[in-house]
């Protein structure tokens, strides 16, 4: 029998196996994690916007007519389109809002509903 140093083919190809799985799954796990922290970080940014929207409904753009209205703001270097929808609720001096924040011109990303005050 010869005696031979180093490793066989097979356990060669065992441990390149186990490597490229470990690659893999380390690579997956990076990406998921960016995707991630964007998404968060998109839904922090509508959220600020459909919070500076419920100060202006508050204070200086109180809605007269109950119209919904709509526009873009800018915030973290990204147009933010905003719609807001007003209906009456139980009382006649109280009527519910509902602010719809998205990046785009369809797809939502933040919805706040609330009362205001007429």
């Amino acid at each position: 029998m010869k005696d031979t140093n180093g490793f066989s083919l097979i356990e060669v190809v065992v441990a390149l196996l186990i490597f490229s799985l470990s690659v893999i799954t380390i690579y997956q796990l990076i990406t998921s994690t960016s995707i991630s922290i964007f998404n968060l970080e998109d839904r922090f940014l509508a959220k600020e916007v459909a919070n500076n929207r419920i100060s202006l409904i508050n204070t200086i753009e109180k809605p007269i007519n109950k119209q919904p209205r709509n526009g873009v703001m800018n915030m973290g270097g990204k147009n933010w389109y905003w719609k807001e929808e007003f209906t009456s609720s139980y009382s006649a001096e109280v009527f519910e809002f509902e602010i719809i924040i998205s990046d785009s011109q369809s797809k939502p990303i933040y919805k706040v509903n609330g009362y205001i005050n007429e």
